[in-house]
Protein backbone atom coordinates (compact mmCIF):
# COMPACT_ATOMS: atom_id res chain seq x y z
CA UNK A 1 0.00 0.00 0.00
CA UNK A 2 1.05 3.68 -1.00
CA UNK A 3 2.10 5.52 2.26
CA UNK A 4 1.28 9.26 2.59
CA UNK A 5 4.51 10.11 2.21
CA UNK A 6 4.77 8.68 -1.02
CA UNK A 7 1.40 10.28 -2.40
CA UNK A 8 2.06 13.29 -1.19
CA UNK A 9 5.68 13.10 -3.46
CA UNK A 10 3.31 11.88 -6.67
CA UNK A 11 1.05 14.79 -6.01
CA UNK A 12 3.48 17.02 -6.43
CA UNK A 13 4.84 15.82 -9.38
CA UNK A 14 2.46 15.51 -11.19
CA UNK A 15 1.59 19.23 -10.69
CA UNK A 16 4.28 20.74 -11.73
CA UNK A 17 3.62 23.41 -14.44
CA UNK A 18 6.88 23.12 -15.76
CA UNK A 19 7.61 19.46 -16.87
CA UNK A 20 6.30 18.74 -20.80
CA UNK A 21 5.71 14.69 -19.99
CA UNK A 22 2.05 13.35 -18.74
CA UNK A 23 1.21 12.41 -15.12
CA UNK A 24 1.27 8.79 -16.51
CA UNK A 25 4.80 9.22 -17.20
CA UNK A 26 5.87 10.86 -14.13
CA UNK A 27 3.70 7.57 -12.06
CA UNK A 28 6.56 5.37 -14.47
CA UNK A 29 9.46 7.61 -13.21
CA UNK A 30 8.09 7.27 -9.54
CA UNK A 31 7.63 3.72 -10.02
CA UNK A 32 11.15 2.89 -11.45
CA UNK A 33 12.63 3.99 -8.07
CA UNK A 34 10.90 2.86 -5.84
CA UNK A 35 12.63 1.17 -3.04
CA UNK A 36 12.11 -2.78 -3.07
CA UNK A 37 13.31 -4.63 -0.25
CA UNK A 38 14.04 -8.44 -1.01
CA UNK A 39 13.81 -11.20 1.26
CA UNK A 40 17.09 -13.01 2.41
CA UNK A 41 15.09 -16.19 1.26
CA UNK A 42 15.08 -14.78 -2.13
CA UNK A 43 11.20 -14.53 -1.50
CA UNK A 44 8.79 -12.46 -3.42
CA UNK A 45 9.50 -8.32 -2.81
CA UNK A 46 7.78 -5.94 -1.11
CA UNK A 47 7.08 -2.88 -1.36
CA UNK A 48 8.03 -0.35 1.73
CA UNK A 49 7.74 3.15 -0.38
CA UNK A 50 10.08 5.84 -0.37
CA UNK A 51 13.68 5.80 1.14
CA UNK A 52 14.81 8.78 1.65
CA UNK A 53 17.18 8.17 -1.07
CA UNK A 54 14.61 7.16 -3.27
CA UNK A 55 12.68 10.36 -2.67
CA UNK A 56 15.93 12.32 -3.90
CA UNK A 57 16.62 10.26 -7.68
CA UNK A 58 13.05 11.03 -8.07
CA UNK A 59 13.85 14.40 -7.80
CA UNK A 60 16.83 14.19 -9.53
CA UNK A 61 15.45 12.45 -12.10
CA UNK A 62 12.43 15.79 -12.99
CA UNK A 63 15.32 17.77 -13.38
CA UNK A 64 16.98 15.54 -15.49
CA UNK A 65 13.89 15.42 -17.47
CA UNK A 66 12.98 19.11 -17.44
CA UNK A 67 16.81 19.51 -18.51
CA UNK A 68 16.95 16.73 -21.37
CA UNK A 69 13.41 18.41 -22.70
CA UNK A 70 14.82 21.94 -22.80
CA UNK A 71 18.26 20.79 -24.35
CA UNK A 72 16.22 19.08 -26.98
CA UNK A 73 14.11 22.06 -28.14
CA UNK A 74 17.40 24.27 -28.16
CA UNK A 75 19.08 21.71 -30.62
CA UNK A 76 15.91 21.96 -32.67
CA UNK A 77 16.03 25.50 -33.00
CA UNK A 78 20.03 25.60 -34.24
CA UNK A 79 18.68 22.87 -36.79
CA UNK A 80 16.48 24.91 -37.74
CA UNK A 81 18.60 28.04 -38.13
CA UNK A 82 22.03 26.44 -39.27
CA UNK A 83 22.95 25.92 -42.46
CA UNK A 84 24.08 21.67 -43.41
CA UNK A 85 27.52 20.78 -42.56
CA UNK A 86 29.78 18.95 -45.83
CA UNK A 87 30.96 15.85 -45.79
CA UNK A 88 35.03 16.86 -46.42
CA UNK A 89 36.64 16.37 -49.87
CA UNK A 90 38.58 12.65 -49.72
CA UNK A 91 41.47 13.69 -50.50
CA UNK A 92 42.04 16.94 -48.96
CA UNK A 93 43.25 17.38 -45.45
CA UNK A 94 40.22 16.92 -43.58
CA UNK A 95 39.98 13.96 -45.03
CA UNK A 96 42.65 12.10 -43.47
CA UNK A 97 41.71 9.54 -40.37
CA UNK A 98 42.68 12.35 -38.02
CA UNK A 99 45.35 15.35 -36.90
CA UNK A 100 48.63 14.24 -36.25
CA UNK A 101 50.70 14.98 -32.83
CA UNK A 102 51.11 18.08 -33.32
CA UNK A 103 48.66 18.97 -36.15
CA UNK A 104 45.04 19.97 -35.59
CA UNK A 105 42.73 19.74 -38.20
CA UNK A 106 40.11 22.64 -39.48
CA UNK A 107 37.14 21.73 -41.88
CA UNK A 108 37.24 23.68 -44.94
CA UNK A 109 33.89 23.90 -46.09
CA UNK A 110 33.33 22.78 -50.07
CA UNK A 111 32.80 26.12 -51.94
CA UNK A 112 29.32 25.72 -54.04
CA UNK A 113 29.09 26.26 -57.88
CA UNK A 114 29.96 29.87 -58.59
CA UNK A 115 32.65 29.95 -55.89
CA UNK A 116 34.46 27.10 -57.18
CA UNK A 117 34.52 28.18 -60.39
CA UNK A 118 35.68 31.61 -59.05
CA UNK A 119 38.78 30.31 -57.86
CA UNK A 120 39.73 27.85 -60.66
CA UNK A 121 39.95 31.07 -62.48
CA UNK A 122 42.17 33.29 -60.39
CA UNK A 123 44.18 30.07 -59.37
CA UNK A 124 44.92 30.17 -62.86
CA UNK A 125 45.53 33.48 -63.61
CA UNK A 126 48.43 32.94 -60.96
CA UNK A 127 49.29 29.32 -62.70
CA UNK A 128 48.12 27.30 -59.97
CA UNK A 129 45.18 24.42 -59.63
CA UNK A 130 43.32 24.39 -57.08
CA UNK A 131 44.04 23.17 -53.30
CA UNK A 132 47.84 23.20 -54.80
CA UNK A 133 50.63 25.50 -54.05
CA UNK A 134 52.95 24.01 -57.05
CA UNK A 135 53.33 26.48 -59.84
CA UNK A 136 53.28 26.28 -63.74
CA UNK A 137 56.69 27.34 -65.66
CA UNK A 138 58.65 25.83 -62.18
CA UNK A 139 60.29 22.68 -62.21
CA UNK A 140 58.88 19.42 -61.71
CA UNK A 141 61.69 18.63 -59.07
CA UNK A 142 59.75 20.73 -56.53
CA UNK A 143 57.08 18.33 -56.28
CA UNK A 144 59.14 14.90 -56.18
CA UNK A 145 60.45 17.40 -53.27
CA UNK A 146 57.39 18.05 -51.21
CA UNK A 147 55.52 14.43 -52.61
CA UNK A 148 58.48 12.33 -53.44
CA UNK A 149 58.42 10.14 -56.78
CA UNK A 150 55.32 9.99 -58.64
CA UNK A 151 53.01 6.78 -58.74
CA UNK A 152 53.07 6.53 -62.83
CA UNK A 153 55.05 8.10 -65.29
CA UNK A 154 54.35 8.13 -69.18
CA UNK A 155 55.28 10.10 -72.18
CA UNK A 156 52.67 12.23 -74.60
CA UNK A 157 52.70 15.04 -76.50
CA UNK A 158 55.84 15.83 -76.72
CA UNK A 159 55.54 15.81 -72.56
CA UNK A 160 56.91 13.63 -69.51
CA UNK A 161 53.42 13.09 -67.31
CA UNK A 162 54.26 12.43 -63.68
CA UNK A 163 50.69 11.35 -62.44
CA UNK A 164 49.61 11.01 -58.35
CA UNK A 165 46.75 9.36 -58.11
CA UNK A 166 46.15 10.54 -54.20
CA UNK A 167 46.40 13.66 -54.89
CA UNK A 168 43.62 13.49 -57.91
CA UNK A 169 46.43 15.51 -60.34
CA UNK A 170 49.28 14.74 -63.08
CA UNK A 171 52.13 16.73 -64.27
CA UNK A 172 53.11 17.68 -67.44
CA UNK A 173 56.66 18.87 -68.29
CA UNK A 174 59.35 19.44 -70.71
CA UNK A 175 62.83 18.37 -71.14
CA UNK A 176 64.07 20.86 -69.32
CA UNK A 177 61.87 19.98 -65.99
CA UNK A 178 59.63 22.85 -66.33
CA UNK A 179 56.27 21.90 -65.91
CA UNK A 180 53.27 22.82 -68.50
CA UNK A 181 50.77 21.33 -67.94
CA UNK A 182 48.80 20.42 -64.96
CA UNK A 183 45.30 17.95 -64.95
CA UNK A 184 43.49 17.74 -61.90
CA UNK A 185 40.37 15.18 -60.77
CA UNK A 186 39.41 17.53 -57.82
CA UNK A 187 35.92 15.45 -56.93
CA UNK A 188 34.59 19.11 -55.94
CA UNK A 189 34.54 19.67 -59.64
CA UNK A 190 31.92 17.15 -60.18
CA UNK A 191 29.21 19.77 -58.56
CA UNK A 192 29.87 22.08 -61.93
CA UNK A 193 27.87 21.07 -64.81
CA UNK A 194 28.73 22.27 -68.39
CA UNK A 195 25.59 25.32 -68.22
CA UNK A 196 26.66 26.43 -64.92
CA UNK A 197 30.33 26.92 -66.50
CA UNK A 198 28.94 28.83 -69.13
CA UNK A 199 26.95 30.67 -66.87
CA UNK A 200 30.12 31.80 -65.18
CA UNK A 201 32.74 31.63 -67.79
CA UNK A 202 30.62 32.61 -71.17
CA UNK A 203 31.09 30.80 -74.23
CA UNK A 204 34.69 28.93 -75.12
CA UNK A 205 37.03 30.08 -77.15
CA UNK A 206 37.67 26.71 -78.57
CA UNK A 207 35.28 23.20 -78.15
CA UNK A 208 35.78 20.11 -79.34
CA UNK A 209 35.22 16.56 -78.04
CA UNK A 210 37.38 13.46 -77.27
CA UNK A 211 36.96 10.33 -75.99
CA UNK A 212 33.55 10.69 -75.17
CA UNK A 213 34.27 13.56 -73.40
CA UNK A 214 33.42 17.82 -73.93
CA UNK A 215 36.06 19.79 -73.84
CA UNK A 216 35.86 23.67 -73.06
CA UNK A 217 39.21 25.67 -73.49
CA UNK A 218 39.58 29.19 -72.36
CA UNK A 219 42.18 31.61 -72.35
CA UNK A 220 42.86 33.03 -68.98
CA UNK A 221 45.95 34.82 -69.44
CA UNK A 222 47.87 35.49 -72.89
CA UNK A 223 50.31 32.44 -71.97
CA UNK A 224 47.78 30.05 -69.90
CA UNK A 225 44.63 27.80 -71.06
CA UNK A 226 42.18 26.15 -68.69
CA UNK A 227 40.83 23.40 -70.99
CA UNK A 228 37.60 21.95 -68.78
CA UNK A 229 36.56 18.00 -69.45
CA UNK A 230 32.96 17.03 -69.16
CA UNK A 231 31.87 13.12 -69.44
CA UNK A 232 29.74 13.00 -72.47
CA UNK A 233 28.98 14.61 -75.78
CA UNK A 234 26.72 17.13 -77.77
CA UNK A 235 23.94 14.04 -77.66
CA UNK A 236 24.04 14.68 -73.82
CA UNK A 237 22.28 18.00 -72.22
CA UNK A 238 24.42 20.77 -70.75
CA UNK A 239 22.70 20.15 -67.04
CA UNK A 240 23.88 15.94 -67.27
CA UNK A 241 27.55 17.20 -69.01
CA UNK A 242 29.06 16.80 -65.46
CA UNK A 243 32.79 18.24 -65.40
CA UNK A 244 35.11 15.47 -64.39
CA UNK A 245 38.71 16.82 -65.15
CA UNK A 246 40.34 20.32 -65.96
CA UNK A 247 44.01 21.22 -67.13
CA UNK A 248 45.34 24.01 -66.77
CA UNK A 249 47.97 24.65 -70.00
CA UNK A 250 51.45 26.51 -70.83
CA UNK A 251 51.36 25.96 -74.65
CA UNK A 252 54.60 27.96 -75.27
CA UNK A 253 56.00 25.67 -72.53
CA UNK A 254 55.26 22.87 -75.13
CA UNK A 255 57.16 24.02 -78.24
CA UNK A 256 60.99 22.51 -78.35
CA UNK A 257 62.70 24.98 -80.27
CA UNK A 258 65.22 22.48 -81.05
CA UNK A 259 62.90 19.81 -82.62
CA UNK A 260 60.22 22.90 -83.92
CA UNK A 261 61.19 26.18 -84.76
CA UNK A 262 57.90 26.90 -85.28
CA UNK A 263 54.54 25.69 -86.42
CA UNK A 264 55.27 25.49 -89.83
CA UNK A 265 58.03 23.02 -88.81
CA UNK A 266 55.70 21.06 -87.48
CA UNK A 267 53.61 20.89 -90.28
CA UNK A 268 56.23 19.92 -92.66
CA UNK A 269 56.74 16.87 -89.92
CA UNK A 270 52.78 15.96 -90.49
CA UNK A 271 53.76 15.99 -94.43
CA UNK A 272 56.51 14.16 -93.78
CA UNK A 273 54.97 10.85 -92.13
CA UNK A 274 51.85 10.46 -93.79
CA UNK A 275 53.57 9.41 -96.93
CA UNK A 276 55.23 6.40 -94.60
CA UNK A 277 51.24 5.47 -92.82
CA UNK A 278 52.17 7.66 -89.64
CA UNK A 279 50.58 10.48 -87.46
CA UNK A 280 52.34 13.52 -85.61
CA UNK A 281 52.71 11.93 -81.92
CA UNK A 282 52.60 7.90 -83.10
CA UNK A 283 55.00 5.66 -84.27
CA UNK A 284 52.48 3.64 -85.43
CA UNK A 285 51.77 3.12 -89.37
CA UNK A 286 48.23 2.36 -91.20
CA UNK A 287 48.32 -0.92 -93.23
CA UNK A 288 51.33 -2.26 -92.15
CA UNK A 289 50.80 -2.50 -88.29
CA UNK A 290 48.36 -4.60 -86.22
CA UNK A 291 46.21 -3.05 -83.23
CA UNK A 292 46.92 -5.64 -81.15
CA UNK A 293 50.71 -5.77 -80.73
CA UNK A 294 50.36 -1.91 -80.18
CA UNK A 295 47.60 -2.59 -77.72
CA UNK A 296 50.61 -4.78 -76.12
CA UNK A 297 52.85 -1.61 -75.36
CA UNK A 298 49.91 1.05 -74.98
CA UNK A 299 47.63 -1.11 -72.62
CA UNK A 300 44.06 -1.34 -72.69
CA UNK A 301 42.09 1.75 -74.50
CA UNK A 302 39.92 4.08 -72.49
CA UNK A 303 36.95 4.00 -75.14
CA UNK A 304 35.82 1.77 -77.38
CA UNK A 305 33.70 2.30 -80.28
CA UNK A 306 32.51 0.59 -83.40
CA UNK A 307 31.38 2.72 -86.94
CA UNK A 308 30.85 0.61 -90.10
CA UNK A 309 32.84 -2.77 -89.05
CA UNK A 310 35.73 -0.64 -87.64
CA UNK A 311 36.66 -0.67 -84.26
CA UNK A 312 38.09 2.43 -82.99
CA UNK A 313 39.87 2.80 -79.59
CA UNK A 314 40.62 5.78 -77.77
CA UNK A 315 44.09 6.50 -75.72
CA UNK A 316 42.55 10.39 -73.54
CA UNK A 317 46.18 10.48 -72.13
CA UNK A 318 48.22 9.75 -75.10
CA UNK A 319 45.54 12.19 -77.35
CA UNK A 320 45.50 9.33 -79.58
CA UNK A 321 42.81 7.25 -81.18
CA UNK A 322 43.77 3.95 -83.24
CA UNK A 323 40.83 2.00 -86.00
CA UNK A 324 41.12 -1.05 -86.79
CA UNK A 325 39.34 -3.30 -89.58
CA UNK A 326 38.62 -7.19 -88.85
CA UNK A 327 41.78 -8.27 -89.38
CA UNK A 328 43.17 -5.92 -86.51
CA UNK A 329 45.03 -3.78 -89.36
CA UNK A 330 45.32 -0.67 -88.67
CA UNK A 331 43.33 1.71 -91.10
CA UNK A 332 42.86 5.10 -89.39
CA UNK A 333 44.80 6.80 -86.74
CA UNK A 334 43.97 10.29 -85.14
CA UNK A 335 46.36 12.72 -83.35
CA UNK A 336 44.69 15.43 -80.71
CA UNK A 337 48.17 16.12 -80.06
CA UNK A 338 48.09 19.67 -78.10
CA UNK A 339 50.70 21.22 -80.28
CA UNK A 340 48.73 20.61 -83.38
CA UNK A 341 46.25 22.66 -81.86
CA UNK A 342 47.98 25.40 -81.42
CA UNK A 343 47.58 25.70 -85.84
CA UNK A 344 45.11 27.87 -87.43
CA UNK A 345 44.03 27.33 -91.31
CA UNK A 346 46.10 30.03 -92.37
CA UNK A 347 49.21 28.47 -91.10
CA UNK A 348 48.17 25.04 -92.50
CA UNK A 349 47.17 26.77 -96.24
CA UNK A 350 50.62 28.71 -96.03
CA UNK A 351 52.41 25.07 -95.24
CA UNK A 352 50.50 22.14 -97.06
CA UNK A 353 48.86 24.55 -99.61
CA UNK A 354 45.39 23.87 -100.88
CA UNK A 355 43.55 20.31 -100.01
CA UNK A 356 41.96 18.10 -102.43
CA UNK A 357 38.95 18.42 -101.33
CA UNK A 358 37.21 20.32 -98.03
CA UNK A 359 34.08 19.77 -96.37
CA UNK A 360 32.10 20.67 -93.19
CA UNK A 361 30.44 18.39 -91.22
CA UNK A 362 28.74 18.21 -87.64
CA UNK A 363 30.49 21.80 -86.88
CA UNK A 364 34.03 20.87 -88.42
CA UNK A 365 35.97 21.76 -91.16
CA UNK A 366 38.03 19.10 -93.09
CA UNK A 367 41.09 19.33 -95.35
CA UNK A 368 42.08 16.55 -97.04
CA UNK A 369 45.41 15.93 -98.46
CA UNK A 370 46.24 12.86 -101.28
CA UNK A 371 49.68 12.09 -99.98
CA UNK A 372 49.59 8.27 -101.68
CA UNK A 373 47.91 6.81 -103.98
CA UNK A 374 46.43 4.63 -100.56
CA UNK A 375 46.96 7.12 -97.86
CA UNK A 376 44.91 10.68 -97.16
CA UNK A 377 46.09 13.14 -94.98
CA UNK A 378 42.96 14.79 -93.34
CA UNK A 379 42.79 17.88 -91.06
CA UNK A 380 40.39 19.05 -89.19
CA UNK A 381 39.35 22.32 -87.65
CA UNK A 382 37.31 23.23 -84.89
CA UNK A 383 34.28 25.25 -86.23
CA UNK A 384 33.16 26.61 -89.90
CA UNK A 385 35.21 29.18 -91.71
CA UNK A 386 34.36 32.22 -92.34
CA UNK A 387 35.97 34.70 -93.41
CA UNK A 388 39.25 35.09 -91.00
CA UNK A 389 41.33 31.62 -90.93
CA UNK A 390 43.69 32.53 -88.78
CA UNK A 391 40.75 32.06 -85.53
CA UNK A 392 40.35 28.45 -87.14
CA UNK A 393 42.27 26.18 -85.43
CA UNK A 394 43.03 21.87 -85.64
CA UNK A 395 41.18 19.89 -83.44
CA UNK A 396 42.86 16.90 -84.70
CA UNK A 397 44.93 15.18 -87.60
CA UNK A 398 44.53 11.96 -89.35
CA UNK A 399 45.88 9.46 -91.50
CA UNK A 400 43.50 7.37 -93.28
CA UNK A 401 43.58 4.35 -95.33
CA UNK A 402 40.78 3.95 -96.69
CA UNK A 403 41.28 0.75 -98.56
CA UNK A 404 41.51 -1.40 -95.64
CA UNK A 405 38.00 -0.46 -94.56
CA UNK A 406 36.90 -2.43 -97.19
CA UNK A 407 35.21 -5.63 -95.34
CA UNK A 408 37.53 -8.19 -97.19
CA UNK A 409 36.29 -10.89 -95.03
CA UNK A 410 32.50 -10.54 -96.19
CA UNK A 411 30.81 -13.21 -98.07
Amino acid sequence: MRSNSDHDLLAKLEGMPDMKISGEKKQEIVSAIRKTTVSKSGGTASFRGFSALGKGLALCSVLAATVWLGAGLLTNQQQSTLPESVAPTPGSPTASPGPGPNNSVTTQPIPQTEELLSQIRSNAKEGRVISLPFVLEKTVDEVEKDWGKPDKTYTANGLTYSAYPKKEVVFGYNKGMQIVDMHSTDPRLQQVNLSAVEQSWGKPGRFSEFGNQTIYTYDVTSSYQVKFLFQGTKSTSKEDLILVEYHLYYPQGNKNLMLYADNAEILQSVRDLAPKGQIFGSQYRVEKDVFDEAEKQLGKPDVVSFINGITYNTYRDLNLVFAFNKGMQLVDIRSYDPRLQAITLAEVLETLGKPASKATTGGQTIYTYKVTPDYELKIIFSGILTDNANTLYIDHVNIYYPRGTFNNMAG
